[in-house]
C-alpha cells in the first residue's frame, strides 16, 4: 500500500512511520524539519523523505505522482503562542497548505484521510466536562483553534461526492518520547527534564488548569485503527481522565524522588482553563482504547531523556 504521511518526521508522525514500516507499505514522508527531526526516522527503510512543506509546488507534484492509497495529515504550525503573535503564519500552514494538499489527493486513487485535529484548541473553554464531539463551543480561544476547527470543516465540504473518506481524530495532549523537552508544548516531557537535571518546572498561570493527557503509543493505535475503516469519522482521542497541572507536577516529583517546587508565572494568553475529552465514540467506532498508564507513559519519557 501507498502512504503519505506528512509531518512523518515529528514528534508523533515519526512514531507513526515506524509503525507503518513494520508492514510490507511503502510511503512517502514530507516534514520542514523545522521541529520535527530527520533522526527521528528509521535510516533506511521502503520509503522516501523530503525536507520541504507538503504545500510546496514541488511537493505537491511529487505527492501527485506517488498518487497515494491513504494519507496521514500530522504536519502543522503547532503553537497556540505562535498562532496569537502570527495568525497569517498560522493560517498558511494549517488551513491553505492543507487545502491545496486535499485539492491533489481529490484527483488520485487516495481512499482515506486521516487528519490529527486539536481535540483541545477546537472546543474553546467547554461547557461539558468531558467534552464530547458535538460540544463544540462557538468559537476557539485562539488562531490556532479557529484554523483547526476550519480545516475540520474544509475536509468534510471537500470531500462530498468523492471516493476520499476521512477520519478527523480531535487529539487530547499527546506525550511520550521525542516530545521536544525545550519547547512550548508537551508538559510532560519538559517537566521529567526538568526534574532530571535539578531545575525548576514552570507552571503558567495557577496550575490548577486541567488536561487530558495520552501516550503517544495509544494515539498511533487510533490512527491505524482509523486508516482502515472506510467511513467518515469526526472523534474524539483521549484518556477521559482529567488531571491538573499541579497534580501532573507533583505526581512527577514523587515518581523521579525530587524536592524541588515548581515556579509560578503568569497565564498565557490563548490557553485554556479546562480541556478533557468524552472518548467513547472512538471506542465504539474504532474498537480502540488507551492502555498506557500515565506512570508508564512518564517512565518512557523519563526513560527516553536519560538515554
Amino acid at each position: 500500500m501507498k502512504i503519505l504521511v506528512t509531518g512523518g518526521a515529528g514528534f508523533i508522525g515519526s512514531h507513526l512511520v515506524e509503525e507503518l514500516l513494520n508492514n510490507e507499505n511503502k510511503i512517502l514522508i514530507f516534514d520542514n524539519c523545522l521541529t520535527g527531526k530527520k533522526e527521528n526516522i528509521p535510516a533506511t527503510g521502503n520509503f522516501k523523505f523530503i525536507n520541504d512543506d507538503f504545500g510546496s509546488e514541488n511537493s505537491l507534484d511529487e505527492i501527485e505522482r506517488f498518487n497515494p492509497d491513504i494519507c496521514f495529515h500530522l504536519a502543522a504550525q503547532s503553537s497556540v503562542i505562535v498562532s496569537v503573535e502570527n495568525p497569517a503564519l498560522d493560517f498558511e500552514h494549517n488551513i491553505l497548505q492543507p487545502v491545496k494538499l486535499i485539492q491533489v489527493l481529490l484527483k488520485s486513487n487516495c481512499k482515506k484521510i486521516v487528519f490529527t485535529s486539536s481535540g483541545g484548541t477546537i472546543f474553546g473553554e467547554p461547557t461539558v466536562i468531558p467534552t464530547a464531539e458535538e460540544d463544540y463551543a462557538d468559537e476557539p480561544e485562539s488562531p490556532y483553534g479557529v484554523a483547526k476547527k476550519r480545516l475540520n470543516e474544509l475536509i468534510k465540504i471537500m470531500s462530498r461526492n468523492s471516493n476520499l473518506k476521512y477520519s478527523i481524530l480531535n487529539l487530547s495532549n499527546v506525550y511520550g518520547p521525542r516530545q521536544d523537552p525545550n519547547g512550548e508544548a508537551g508538559v510532560i516531557s519538559i517537566f521529567a527534564n526538568k526534574y532530571l537535571n535539578n531545575e525548576k518546572p514552570i507552571i503558567y498561570g495557577d496550575g490548577e488548569q486541567t488536561r487530558d493527557y495520552i501516550y503517544v503509543k495509544d494515539v498511533i493505535s487510533a490512527l491505524i485503527k482509523a486508516s482502515k475503516i472506510d467511513e467518515n469519522h469526526f472523534l474524539n482521542i483521549g484518556t477521559g481522565q482529567e488531571i491538573s497541572v499541579n497534580d501532573l507536577a507533583n505526581s512527577m516529583k514523587i515518581q523521579f524522588n525530587s524536592g524541588i517546587e515548581p515556579t509560578y508565572k503568569p497565564a498565557r494568553e490563548g490557553e485554556l482553563k479546562r480541556s478533557v475529552l468524552n472518548n467513547a465514540k472512538a471506542k465504539r467506532d474504532l474498537d480502540w482504547e488507551p492502555v498506557y498508564s500515565l506512570d508508564d507513559g512518564m517512565e518512557a519519557v523519563f526513560n527516553w531523556l536519560k538515554s
